[in-house]
């Protein structure tokens, strides 16, 4: 059985170190990455992560700006494809207010400041090796990429397709980004879903790492044992 991850915004992977350094060793680990250069839709990352899903039996994790990409994954019901972890995401436009104004791409080309990534990324109580890793993870990403994912995730629309696989949502006690509605709108659509809150803010693999590597790795030991 792999765990599977796709990012959020950042599209590198990187910021899943924090999860993947508490990780049993037992279970096996594939990041599958977004291009930090080219502008990509939504239907675009759909293929492509299509093309690089593992042949063997898998659990896919995805990660907030992932979400969308995850539910086209499910509605295709690929065999391998045994179980989904969602993390602080949604289907629809989360804040339709807040990116009905999204700003120039060379705003993005400015360095966050630490105030910035604690308030609504990381918390205050963020170690300064996290904020470090999220400064870094974020220069790698073309500013037009970023501003380009931000109106792929504003042009999201309600989607009504329900599938009966079996769905655990990790939901941030403290997400200022990606409210209770959108948890709901995944309520409505997974007719088998499991939700956990742990708390934190938005980035709550990275903020909370050891509370979201025992959920995860429950699922993974439950959906294990059920193969063999």
């Amino acid at each position: 059985m792999k765990l599977v991850l796709l990012p959020g915004l950042d599209g590198t992977g990187d910021l899943f170190k924090p999860l993947t350094d508490v990780l049993p060793s037992s279970i096996r680990v594939q990041v599958i990455d977004y291009d930090l250069k080219n502008k990509q839709s939504y239907n675009d990352l759909v293929k492509y992560v299509i093309s690089s899903l593992p042949k063997e039996d898998f659990i896919l994790l995805a990660e907030s700006f992932s979400g969308p990409i995850a539910y086209q994954i499910a509605l295709r019901k690929p065999k391998q494809l045994k179980s989904l972890i969602l993390v602080a995401t949604f289907l629809e436009n989360p804040r339709p207010l807040l990116l009905k104004f999204i700003p120039n791409s060379r705003i993005f080309s400015l360095p966050i400041p630490t105030l910035i990534i604690k308030l609504f990324f990381l918390g205050f109580s963020a170690k300064t090796e996290i904020i470090d890793l999220f400064k870094t993870t974020i220069k790698k990403v073309s500013p037009n990429v970023i501003v380009y994912r931000l109106k792929e995730i504003a042009q999201l629309k309600t989607l009504d397709k329900s599938f009966e696989l079996r769905t655990t949502y990790i939901q941030a006690s403290n997400d200022k980004l990606v409210p209770n509605k959108s948890l709901r709108s995944w309520q409505k659509i997974c007719k088998n879903i499991n939700i956990f809150q742990v708390n934190g803010n938005h980035f709550i693999l990275q903020a909370s790492p050891s509370r979201c590597a025992e959920i995860i790795t429950e699922e993974v030991r439950l959906i294990s044992s059920r193969q063999e």
